[in-house]
């Protein structure tokens, strides 16, 4: 448990510290973002327990504008099939001219009684569309590999608003 208090904490240091010291030496303009979502599912491939999947997910991260990349710290509550609370440390990249986002994330959860964990990593794509330079809308498919004996295969539908700073 304080080895994965340690390495969620590092990885989201990492990421804030990379991005102020780009946008300090001069380099790439740094974007503050966050996002808000809900997301439903199923947790494909128990043999035991509900595998349906709800939460919402808040995250925040700094994303290079020129490179497309973001470092993110997603925080979850989820609502089905228990009531649970999630860590996200994850990384973005925005294909070049296209409202299409690759994301790659770990999870650690308290789910199914088992205490703080790793879960998932996941991956996923979304396509966002940007109502103003503030804020968009977007959507997302997440899905991944079990990281613990007591974890299905997730398949997750993300849908929710972004905001650039």
């Amino acid at each position: 448990m304080p080895r994965l208090h340690a390495l969620v904490l590092s990885a989201a240091a990492l990421a804030l510290a990379g991005g102020r010291a780009t946008a300090q030496e001069g380099g790439h303009p740094t974007l503050f973002t966050a996002s808000a979502s809900i997301a439903g599912g199923s947790e494909l491939g128990l043999d035991h327990g509900k595998p349906g999947l709800g939460e919402a997910e808040v995250a925040a991260g700094l994303e290079s504008a020129d490179l497309g990349l973001r470092g993110e710290l997603a925080a979850t509550l989820g609502f089905a099939p228990d009531s649970h609370v999630a860590l996200r440390p994850g990384i973005r990249y925005r294909l070049p001219g296209m409202p299409i986002q690759l994301r790659a994330a770990l999870d650690a959860a308290d789910s199914r009684g088992h205490g703080f964990r790793w879960r998932w990593l996941l991956v996923g794509v979304a396509t966002e569309l940007r109502v103003t330079s503030l804020m968009g809308l977007y959507a997302e498919l997440d899905t991944g590999a079990p990281l613990n004996a007591d974890a299905g295969l997730p398949l997750l539908f993300r849908a929710g608003a972004s905001f650039r700073f």
